[in-house]
């Protein structure tokens, strides 16, 4: 038997919940297809990259196999539940946007919950999936302690994209308006892209600018709706013309490009909760949205719509109560646009 350990999430990005809710554990990078079918594909990349996906989907046995999640916890890894693997290879393509990062190499494995400790030798190398070198009776006893999750979800179906001016036509958005925030997204999304292949280094301040802001604008927020770095926000909205005193009903909170999306709905939410007006906030990187509206009478805010720029879906992908691209647009619109 070998026991091996899975990384869920880099310490900026936390992705755990999804393999517990799933019962799964995923690893990437997945864009080049099924490794089988694809698999000369695979052999192109650094060994550093294709080492974790070879030993993932050929080494690791379905039938005896334990797994250790594992997640960085300031200087250290800590193990944050233990798994006994239970099926062979699949290619999940539902899981190619968990917190921006490309995860569809899929494998089931029987989660048991287990003491949020380091383990010796945990995070030595090995990127996203490798071995456990050490401690494996460690692994064994906290396996046999563990408290086992008996209910996981089904995994979903593949996300269907949309089209975007059908969809946000039977929003109620007049179809000329439609077709110009749709051509917009295009122009975005040929940005987007050009980042992706060229530039690895774009700072917040460049998302809110060339990616964040144009995107708000073609909805219907003009420049005297619309306020920068306003009171260490880094975009707030007013439902009229700005003026001293006025109070934001949409924060914007910008991220690097790359650097995932977890912590920022917390400073998004403080922000949001010092204004009875405001109702909505964003955190984006420029290409990913999550949306976040309080209903009324509610007392905190709830995950409510979700974009990926280059791959706007008619839900989120694994989320099945939050709501895809058209439905983040329309909510977006100011209401005299419609």
């Amino acid at each position: 038997m070998n026991i091996w350990q899975v990384a869920a999430g880099d310490g900026e990005r936390n992705y755990w919940d999804v393999f517990r809710q799933f019962g799964v554990m995923l690893i990437g990078p997945g864009g080049e297809g099924d490794y089988i079918k694809h698999k000369d594909a695979y052999d192109e990349m650094t060994m550093e990259r294709r080492r974790p996906i070879r030993q993932f989907v050929e080494d690791a046995d379905k039938n005896n196999d334990l797994v250790v999640l594992k997640h960085r916890s300031g200087s250290k890894w800590i193990a944050i539940a233990i798994g006994r693997i239970k099926s062979g290879y699949y290619y999940k393509p539902v899981f190619g946007d968990v917190e921006g990062f490309q995860l569809q190499h899929c494998r089931l494995v029987d989660w048991r919950q287990t003491s949020e400790k380091p383990i010796p030798g945990l995070g030595r190398g090995g990127g996203c999936f490798s071995h456990v070198i050490k401690a494996h009776d460690v692994v064994k006893r906290r396996w046999e302690k563990g408290k086992p999750i008996h209910k996981f979800d089904r995994i979903p179906n593949n996300p269907k994209s949309i089209e975007l001016i059908d969809s946000l036509a039977v929003k109620g958005l007049p179809r000329q308006n439609a077709k110009r925030i749709a051509d917009e997204i295009e122009r975005l999304q040929g940005l987007a892209r050009w980042y992706e292949d060229n530039d690895e280094d774009v700072p917040e301040h460049e998302t809110r600018t060339f990616l964040i802001v144009p995107l708000i604008m073609s909805l219907g927020w003009d420049e005297k709706r619309v306020k920068i770095e306003w009171k260490h926000k880094d975009v707030a909205l007013f439902d009229a013309q700005y003026s001293k005193g006025n109070e934001p009903v949409v924060i914007i909170e910008s991220k690097r490009l790359w650097d995932g999306l977890g912590d920022a709905p917390e400073q998004a939410e403080r922000y949001a909760g010092q204004y009875p007006t405001c109702k909505t906030f964003i955190v984006s990187d420029g290409i990913r949205y999550k949306l976040f509206t309080k209903p009324k009478r509610a007392h905190k805010f709830r995950f409510s719509a979700y974009l990926n720029l280059l791959t706007p879906t008619r839900k989120h992908p694994y989320k099945s109560r939050v709501g895809g691209a058209a439905s983040f647009l329309s909510k977006m619109i100011p209401k005299a646009t419609i």
